[in-house]
């Protein structure tokens, strides 16, 4: 007959001792009889043997029975009493975690699964009747900046890194606040492997201690913040002299550092005796008095100073403090010196100064003023400086010059005044706004300076430029210069023939390149006597051209007028006429120079501008290839878009009449057009204009040029070259040099593109040229990238903040970054194939 396990378990408990000892015996009689019943089966001999053993077997199953009733019935009442005990120690418990506002929670560490008190759940705002607590929910309810701290601690202690388990963390409570929970817990059972099964702890709410350890902080921090932050040295002694507090600001005054200043004691310092500070700290301690000093001293560091100070006592722990307050007042003592210093230079001034209320109402003027204008100071006082208008200033200017410094702008500009005798004259002024200590309007300050002889100087100039004279005064002027030039010029072939070394020759080719470049200014000098015919046309360098403009316009334009002038070194030459090309620039800025009659700035720069296909439309008439462009800018008038249609057309003019042909813009059209270029204006009206020149660039008859090789030929052999330039020229002529010289480059507009660039090819480079100051990601950053991923892609950065020059990386900070070479800016073909041939390990090129 099968068991039927699940009855015996159940009918075998150990709360049934009885049913235990009976099912004992049954099981243990059935077998002695039936045993021996089978064996007399196999046997031969008669029943009277059978018996007696079945007796034996009997009275010691009675015997054992009895025996293991009495031992179970003794081990269940243990147990019972045990349990009894358990169950009112476990109450006993709950009452008091309850009492003491404990949560308690009986953790099964290998299900996640626990048991809480209904303090547990009531602390978090759950109603305990259907909380249930899971070490995943407590996850989901922990703060995230304490998770990770928390399931480290809970971590280590599980694994018996720490010996015990005690953390601080936030939960999230039913409302989704946070609340403080300080858990305590020990594991009380682990299996025969030692694996952790069971965790007992506590949580105790400790929200409203942490709440208040913050606020005590805060105000710590915030009184601390408060000392440190004053500009006021504060310092606190004890009665017997002794330091007790001080803040850096205090340490910085005397000259000293802040562990120094807490080792002092007053009542011992020569200093204090010296200047009076010790009786008046005594006098303050003794009377509770509160007393100043104001004075020059020198502290006991040696530093002499203008001070300031104040003492106050005050009981602290039953015991007088002293509690000073100092501030440095030297660069106020030495700022009231400069003052009358700077009053004495201004009324000796040989310029007018002025000074207004934010109304413009004169409040003080200096004998300069009386000088330049012919009012004496209480003549203007309390008037508005419209006095000196001469009327020959639209109220536009007028209007702009208010506009700029009441928006709190300096003003400088010329003006022409009248003075008290009814005279003009011309003046360069400058205005600049006073804000008081609140930070408002006080007071606007001029400086007037009599600028009349210099301005009919500039006028007598540029009038000259326009009388029919010149062309005769030219005209006589070229003459006698070609009478020195020409001896000159014919001896130069006698000289290549009496000197033929190489030496020699040099000389005599530099002599006849200056006398050359004579005679181009005769020609130019004749060009502009005659008018406008055209001449020979050679190579010109932009760069010597407008270096020649500057240092025209720089002589003759008004001082009011700042020229900003840049070509790099590598730009192209054009092939022109140089008298016609110097006309061009000259009409162009002599129309910026009238574009700012109050002065500005006047821009020129040269730049190499590649046309690609396909061609702009505003650029239809140029092909594909190299350009230069030039341009002219002025921060002037700007042209109104009525005009700027008409801008081109022979004989117009805005000018007034007598002051402009109209002639100048369609000369300049012209020119261009004849030089196969084209000329394009970018304006904004009160803003300025920018005329751009654009010409073809020379580059072939440059290429042209023979190439002698010193040495091994750098051979690129198709070897991928990582060019990253946010300047397109650059980037551009880069590229052509390398692709020149066999290599492949691939090109980057900045630095993100140069590192999606090297992460699509995989690194494969052999180098990379990359330009320091690029906008998204900067060249040290891209070469750090690129070493981090491939330290055998060797770097050369570009930078334009140093000389000229290529040098090794041996900076530490440069190599931090993989940057193997620092290549500056401006650098010729030879400078880089030499930087690349380097890096490369091979020999340079020509």
């Amino acid at each position: 007959m099968p068991m039927n396990t699940p009855r015996i378990m159940a009918f075998t408990r150990p709360d049934s001792p009885f049913k235990v000892v009976l099912l004992y015996a049954i099981y243990s009689a059935l077998w002695v009889v039936a045993g021996d019943g089978l064996l007399m089966l196999w046997t031969e001999e008669g029943h009277a043997g059978w018996l007696l053993d079945s007796a034996k077997g009997l009275v010691f199953v009675a015997v054992t029975t009895g025996l293991l009733y009495a031992l179970i019935k003794r081990l269940d009442s243990r147990h019972v009493t045990v349990e009894a005990e358990l169950q009112v120690s476990q109450q006993r418990l709950v009452l008091a975690l309850e009492a003491a506002n404990q949560g308690l929670y009986d953790l099964n560490v290998q299900t996640g699964e626990a048991v809480v008190n209904d303090t547990y759940a009531a602390m978090l705002g759950y109603d305990p009747k259907t909380f249930r607590e899971t070490n995943a929910a407590w996850h989901d309810r922990l703060h995230p900046d304490d998770r990770e701290k928390v399931f480290q601690v809970y971590s280590d202690y599980v694994a018996g890194r720490l010996d015990a388990y005690r953390v601080e963390f936030r939960q999230r409570t039913a409302d989704g606040n946070w609340r403080w929970i300080l858990s305590l817990g020990r594991l009380v059972e682990r299996d025969g492997q030692g694996r952790p099964l069971r965790m007992l702890g506590t949580h105790t709410d400790i929200n409203d201690l942490k709440n208040a350890e913050a606020r005590s902080a805060d105000s710590l921090a915030f009184a601390t913040a408060v000392l440190d932050s004053s500009p006021m040295g504060v310092l606190v002694f004890r009665q017997d002299g002794r330091t007790v507090l001080a803040n850096e600001s205090a340490a910085r005054i005397v000259g000293a550092s802040l562990p120094s200043v807490l080792q002092v004691n007053f009542r011992q310092l020569e200093s204090w005796r010296r200047h009076g500070l010790l009786a008046l700290a005594e006098e303050t301690l003794a009377t509770g008095k509160e007393t100043f000093h104001r004075g020059p001293v020198t502290t006991v560091y040696g530093k002499a100073i203008w001070l300031e100070a104040r003492m106050v006592r005050f009981i602290h722990e039953r015991t007088p403090h002293l509690l000073l307050i100092i501030r440095d007042e030297s660069e106020k003592h030495d700022a009231l010196d400069n003052l009358r210093l700077l009053e004495t230079a201004v009324q000796a001034a040989p310029v007018g100064w002025l000074v207004t209320d934010p109304e413009g109402v004169i409040q003080w003027v200096n004998p300069g003023f009386t000088v330049l204008t012919g009012y004496r100071s209480e003549e203007v006082i309390g008037k508005n400086p419209r006095i000196l208008k001469s009327g020959r200033h639209r109220p536009e200017f007028y209007a702009a010059m208010w506009g700029a410094i009441k928006r709190g702008e300096v003003w400088t500009g010329e003006v022409l005044n009248q003075r008290k005798d009814g005279s003009q004259y011309n003046e360069r002024m400058t205005i600049a706004p006073v804000r008081g200590e609140d930070g408002a309007l006080a007071h606007y300050v001029a400086i007037k300076q009599d600028i009349t002889a210099e301005k009919q100087l500039g006028q007598q100039l540029a009038r000259a430029q326009r009388l029919e004279s010149i062309g005769m005064l030219a005209s006589g002027i070229a003459h006698d210069l070609n009478n020195v030039l020409t001896p000159i010029l014919l001896s130069i072939e006698l000289l290549k023939i009496r000197y033929p070394d190489a030496n020699a020759r040099r000389y005599v080719e530099t002599v006849e390149n200056a006398a050359q470049r004579g005679a181009g200014i005769v020609r130019q000098v004749l060009t502009f006597a005659r008018g406008m015919e055209g001449g020979e046309r050679t190579e010109v360098q932009p760069r010597h051209l407008l270096k020649d403009l500057v240092r025209l316009i720089e002589e003759t334009f008004p001082r009011n007028i700042t020229i900003e002038y840049d070509t790099p070194r590598d730009v192209f030459p054009v092939v022109g006429d140089l008298t016609q090309l110097h006309q061009v620039l000259l009409n162009l800025a002599v129309n910026a120079r009238d574009a700012m009659p109050a002065g500005g700035m006047l821009t020129i720069k040269a730049r190499n501008h590649p046309v690609v296909a396909p061609v702009d439309p505003a650029l239809a008439p140029l092909k594909p290839g190299e350009y230069v462009a030039i341009t002219v800018t002025d921060t002037g008038t700007g042209i109104p878009p009525e005009v700027l249609d008409h801008i081109f057309e022979p004989f117009f003019t805005t000018k007034p009449r007598g002051k402009g042909t109209g002639l100048g813009l369609s000369t300049v059209y012209g020119i261009v057009r004849d030089h196969g270029g084209v000329i394009q204006v970018h304006t904004k009206e009160n803003e300025g204009t920018t005329f751009e020149v654009i010409l073809p660039a020379a580059v072939t008859e440059v290429r042209r040029d023979p190439v002698v090789a010193s040495g091994p030929v750098l051979q690129g052999e198709g070897r991928k070259i990582l060019v990253v330039d946010d300047e397109e020229p650059i980037r551009l002529i880069t590229s052509r040099v390398l692709t020149g010289r066999g290599f492949c480059p691939v090109e980057a507009v900045d630095g993100q593109d140069g590192w999606r660039e090297f992460q699509a090819q995989h690194g494969d480079f052999a180098a990379a040229i990359v330009d320091e100051m690029m906008p998204r990601m900067s060249g040290r950053d891209l070469a750090r990238h690129i070493r981090e991923v491939s330290s055998k892609v060797p770097v050369i950065l570009v930078t334009g903040l140093m000389d000229s020059g290529s040098r090794p990386a041996t900076e530490v900070d440069w190599k931090a970054f993989g940057v193997r070479i620092v290549l500056h800016k401006p650098y010729s073909e030879a400078e880089l194939l030499k930087a690349l041939a380097v890096v490369l390990g091979e020999p340079p090129s020509a």
